[in-house]
């Protein structure tokens, strides 16, 4: 009887003992973190979707540490996390020593839930100290197999190449200098894992860690929207990760073709090219006049928000090779203005169809923007007959052609809805210019002209 009475009170004095303990611990660590600074006691906790946050939390003197991020209760993945946050803490102690003044480390995170089996985690790292520094880390992974997923576990060796491709095309805006050969992108630094992914419904982000790239000295995140890569990804992939595309889904493997439309907008004839695309699962490319959009804003906004695109055709439709470099700028900038007013075009490319297709040395050095010809030109301006201008497209058409129409004509409207439901019924996509020459892999560029994106023949072709 004695020894159970023994035995009990050692287990009481044990749990006591643990629970003082673990009190100990969590005064300690309420108590350093009070002595943070205000901004680095906080956590979006709306961004903490999957995971049980964990965080390390010290405060020496000058000296602050506060890194929370999550533990997923998964050996390999909690693993990769942990070994990031500890290198992390090193780094910055480390860089740090005999430093005066405040050094703060300072990190949070977004973790994001696919489904009950996949999710990603992004860590934000930001230091300050003998270096100002951002980092960002990333993770998606596989939690019933414990295993982090790959860019090579979603595409192929096209889909890895076009990826790069968006990369390269979303960096040049981010930084400028990633023209700098040391700042080239490829799909290696996806093949041999140098980038971290993060992936959710809506995007999929690319991390460059620093000194990925030669000139890299930060981190690089290339935010690419889902369905500009999905097609790459195959239909069982998309459906064990769950995801779904959110509207147009382009495959560039199947033919595609660009209508272009210059002039409007036209309360009578663009809704109606509006309508035949919507019934198509299509989108065109506008190119308006900025003296008629004020009068037409609601067409202008439900050509962004149905996916199509909206382009700069001056604002009063002026001869661009008869104006000076200032004229120039001023009949685009008059017409972006106009544009912005009626909706967002942060989503899109900025393109410019020259009036009446004339361009000279003078546009090609001041344009910022590309100038976007095209291949087929239905003249529907001229004749204004449906019959014309359907007969052209059917006679012309191939995979790749910028067609050029004119959203002004009740002939052209007629046109569009015959010629939109038959290039659906041949198989091609109608897409945008952007979405066009993106899925050709072909970087438009300012200044230069661009008349077609042919998918086999020598890119020079489509540019000059």
């Amino acid at each position: 009887m004695k020894t159970k009475t023994k035995c009990r009170l050692g287990i009481c004095l044990f749990i006591l003992i643990a629970a003082c303990v673990l009190i100990g611990q969590s005064w300690q660590r309420e108590s350093q973190r009070r002595r943070l600074p205000e901004a680095m006691r906080q956590t979006i906790e709306e961004n903490h979707r999957i995971g049980k946050m964990k965080q390390k939390i010290k405060v020496t003197g000058q000296r602050a540490i506060a890194v929370y991020y999550p533990h997923l209760n998964s050996a390999e993945i909690d693993a990769n996390i942990e070994a990031a946050v500890n290198e992390a803490i090193a780094r910055f102690e480390q860089e740090n020593q005999g430093v005066e003044g405040l050094c703060t480390l300072y990190a949070d995170y977004e973790s994001y839930e696919l489904n009950e089996r996949y999710g990603s985690v992004q860590i934000s790292f930001e230091r300050t100290g003998a270096i100002n520094m951002k980092e960002v880390r990333a993770w998606t992974f596989d939690l019933q197999q414990d295993r982090l997923i790959r860019f090579s576990d979603l595409f192929s060796a096209d889909g890895m190449k076009h990826l790069a491709f968006l990369m390269r095309s979303f960096l040049t805006t981010l930084v400028p200098e990633t023209t700098n050969p040391d700042y080239e992108v490829d799909e290696n630094v996806l093949i041999d894992n140098k980038a971290e992914l993060f992936l959710n419904e809506d995007e999929l982000r690319v991390v460059l860690p620093p000194q990925t790239l030669p000139a890299q000295s930060e981190e690089l995140i290339a935010v690419i929207p889902l369905n500009k890569v999905i097609g790459y990804v195959d239909e069982d992939t998309r459906n064990l990760l769950g995801l779904q595309a959110r509207g147009r889904i382009i495959d560039p493997t199947r033919p595609m073709v660009a209508m272009t439309y210059d002039d409007g907008p036209n309360r009578q004839v663009t809704p109606v090219i509006l309508d035949a695309l919507q019934e198509h699962d299509g989108a065109a490319t506008f190119f308006v006049l900025g003296s008629r959009v004020a009068n037409h804003k609601d067409i202008v906004a439900r050509m962004l928000t149905e996916g199509s695109e909206v382009g700069n055709h001056t604002f009063g439709h002026v001869d661009l090779t008869k104006q000076s470099s200032q004229g120039i700028l001023d009949q685009f900038s008059a017409t972006w203005d106009a544009i912005g007013e009626a909706g967002s075009l942060e989503q899109q490319e900025l393109l410019v169809r020259p009036t009446y297709g004339a361009y000279n040395d003078m546009l090609k050095k001041t344009s910022p923007y590309p100038l976007i010809l095209w291949s087929i030109d239905t003249r529907d301006w001229a004749h204004q007959n449906a019959d014309k201008s359907v007969d052209v497209v059917m006679r012309e058409v191939q995979d790749g052609d910028i067609i050029l129409m004119h959203d002004m004509y009740e002939p052209t409207a007629q046109a569009s809805v015959r010629v939109i439901e038959w290039l659906s019924e041949k198989g091609y996509q109608l897409v945008t210019v952007s979405e066009l020459f993106e899925a050709r892999g072909i970087q438009l560029e300012p200044g230069k002209t661009y008349n077609c994106a042919y998918p086999h023949t020598d890119r020079q072709a489509a540019s000059e």
